[in-house]
């Protein structure tokens, strides 16, 4: 054998691979700050409402008035910057973002504070859809999937690292602390996307119309539904999965605590295996975990009732649900690349969709006469849709792959 056959495995990274390396951590955190700020407020609410003089349903409309602006103007806001280059559009969102947090952090009435998140929540979709078409472009067509996985990430971490940390910050210094360190964080990540995000090709800024147009076709229109689905079918029990822990499978608060860490811990797993899927048989991973989610479901009504078997089902929701997301992501890409801004950024309000209407239907089936028992298979049911709106995608998409750059 000679020199020239041997292994190459262990040869030391390329300065450009080197380099796509670093922008795919910078484009990962600047997914982290957004979710984190997204996720922490929940964790702060009780802060919030004895230092603002507020009942706590009123703070707790800061997570609502979040949520709709995200849902509803993430895709106006992804239009309206679609003419600039997409490290120039991420720039200014970074920008907005900080003075966002910023001036959460310095509010002096709650009223300014909403007006704050509000700010805040307008960077939200389009951030993140920049950032997945800044990994996809500069990641071969062969690992789409696995780009998106690694920035959507983020979301993951913020889940468990970065709303626990935040709410930690507030309960111990207050919950202005929690504002001013995302701030600093943000800054950062705002000094990283100009040192180190570099265009992939000469000409990026896309033509608004045409994204629009795009969009309009029924088989993006088709995956946009099925995240939608997917989400509530979930979302009808992961809402109340606390509750549900405690009431029906009798674990203790610190114990809740402990397995929705390890939902999380299965999550970044599920962010893995999902970029993997993605790349490799997309549809068909997508159907398989599609109907495993509702599997789970379904026999969460069983588990729920034995410890260990909750706990396991905890833990394979969290995979689960992870996994679903890169692979629905590049479904949506693939369903519109002549639009991948503007397609990303709705998925995103899709997905926040999905998760309200979930939220939604569980709250009115618990009022409805059904129990705590009975969400897990009631989401089963809607998850199940999901499946049957994939298998209809699946047999209409074409055969051959669709680049987009």
């Amino acid at each position: 054998m000679t020199a020239s056959t041997a292994p190459t495995a262990t040869a030391p990274r390329s300065p450009s691979e080197l380099r796509r390396a670093a922008v795919m951590a910078v484009l990962t955190a600047c997914v982290f700050v957004v979710g984190t700020a997204e996720w922490v407020m929940v964790g702060l609410l009780p802060e919030l409402a004895a230092d603002l003089h507020r009942p706590l349903p009123v703070t707790g409309s800061l997570v609502t008035w979040y949520a709709l602006v995200v849902t509803v103007a993430g895709p106006l806001v992804t239009v309206g910057m679609l003419r600039l280059a997409r490290r120039r559009a991420l720039q200014v969102l970074l920008g907005v973002f900080v003075a966002g947090n910023l001036a959460a952090a310095v509010a002096g009435s709650f009223n300014t504070l909403v007006a704050a998140r509000i700010l805040t929540a307008l960077t939200h979709s389009t951030a993140f859809a920049v950032t997945v078409v800044i990994a996809v472009a500069m990641t071969p067509a062969t690992h789409r999937g696995r780009a998106i996985a690694a920035v959507t990430a983020g979301w993951n971490l913020a889940t468990v690292l970065g709303a626990p940390l935040g709410t930690w910050l507030g309960h111990q210094f207050g919950w202005r602390t929690t504002f001013w360190a995302i701030t600093a964080l943000a800054a950062l990540v705002l000094c990283a996307v100009t040192a180190l995000v570099r265009p992939p090709t000469p000409h990026e800024a896309a033509r608004p119309s045409g994204e629009v147009r795009a969009m309009l076709r029924p088989r993006a229109a088709l995956v946009l539904a099925i995240i939608v689905v997917a989400q509530a079918g979930l979302f009808t029990t992961y809402t109340y999965i606390a509750p549900l822990l405690r009431q029906v499978s009798g674990f203790t608060d610190s114990a809740v605590t402990l397995l929705l860490a390890l939902f999380g811990l299965g999550a970044v797993g599920g962010n893995i295996l999902g970029g993997r899927l993605a790349d490799r048989a997309p549809w068909a991973g997508l159907c398989t975990v599609l109907t495993a989610l509702a599997g789970v479901l379904a026999a969460f009504t069983l588990t729920s009732e034995v410890r260990w078997a909750a706990a396991t089902t905890v833990l394979t929701l969290g995979v689960i649900a992870a996994a679903l997301i890169p692979l629905l992501q590049d479904r949506a890409l693939a369903a519109s690349p002549e639009a991948p801004t503007l397609v990303t950024a709705i998925s995103a309000s899709a997905f926040n969709l999905g998760v309200a209407g979930g939220s939604q239907l569980g709250g009115q089936a618990l009022t409805t006469g059904l129990t705590l028992h009975d969400l897990p298979w009631t989401g089963a049911l809607v998850a199940g849709g999901a499946v049957l709106l994939a298998a209809a995608a699946a047999r209409r998409s074409p055969t051959t792959t669709v680049t987009m750059w």
